[in-house]
């Protein structure tokens, strides 16, 4: 446990932290983390967090690692909560997430990143005028202020497609698939969130980000079978 303790955020104080201080202490890493997220894995048993006679929830460390887990193998390898949540009761919170090379899931893992302007210009090796085009054709969103992974990635892919003569205008076609994949998979998901019930809309959000994964193995496997002229 004490590797898991060490990887861990440095907490506000000693003690049990309530679930605002859970989510101010992970925001850097899971800025998207929310209550009705911690209300889905609760309601899953996947984690247990103690309750006060009041009934509100308190984190403790050994509740923290185990979130720590379950979140950084959703992200850096993409488990289902199924598949955590069986390597959970099987080997506990002790093993790396990004080492556990028996489970399914892709071997690279995003980081947290969180850049102003200039510096996703200069981690994508992009200049002004570029962010700018990426912007024009609904690449990147205008105005913010600051970006992200995903940012960064969409940045980093669009300038290598750029050096081989592949432009932001030449693939608006995929911004407008991936907008039209967005709304299917809301369109299937949104049922499932109960408004006023935070455990179903986190379970709705994970189940979301799970038809995601499936469409991008789907798309994936057509892609590399077109250009095999299958």
């Amino acid at each position: 446990m004490a590797a898991s303790a060490a990887r861990r955020p440095s907490s506000p104080g000693r003690g049990r932290l309530s679930i605002g201080q859970v989510l101010a202490m992970l925001r850097d890493e899971f800025p998207d983390l929310s209550h009705s997220k911690l209300h889905y894995l609760e309601s899953e048993g996947l984690i247990s967090p103690e309750r006060t006679a009041s009934g509100y929830r308190k984190y403790s460390s050994t509740d923290i690692d185990r979130l720590l887990f379950i979140l950084r193998a959703q992200r850096d390898r993409f488990w289902p909560l199924k598949v955590i949540k069986e390597h959970l009761l099987e080997h506990g919170v002790d093993s790396d997430v990004t080492s556990i090379a028996s489970r399914p899931g892709p071997t690279s893992t995003i980081q947290a990143v969180r850049l102003d302007r200039r510096g996703l210009a200069q981690r994508a090796g992009v200049d002004e005028e570029f962010l700018v085009e990426l912007e024009q054709y609904g690449m990147l969103a205008e105005g913010l202020l600051f970006y992200g992974a995903a940012e960064l990635e969409i940045t980093t892919a669009a300038r290598e497609l750029a050096a081989e003569g592949l432009h932001p205008r030449h693939l608006v076609m995929l911004r407008t698939s991936a907008e039209r994949e967005a709304h299917m998979i809301g369109s299937v998901a949104r049922p499932r969130s109960r408004a006023g019930d935070s455990a179903a809309q986190g379970g709705a959000e994970d189940f979301a980000r799970d038809l995601g994964e499936s469409m991008i193995t789907l798309h994936s496997a057509l892609l590399r079978t077109r250009l095999r002229g299958g």
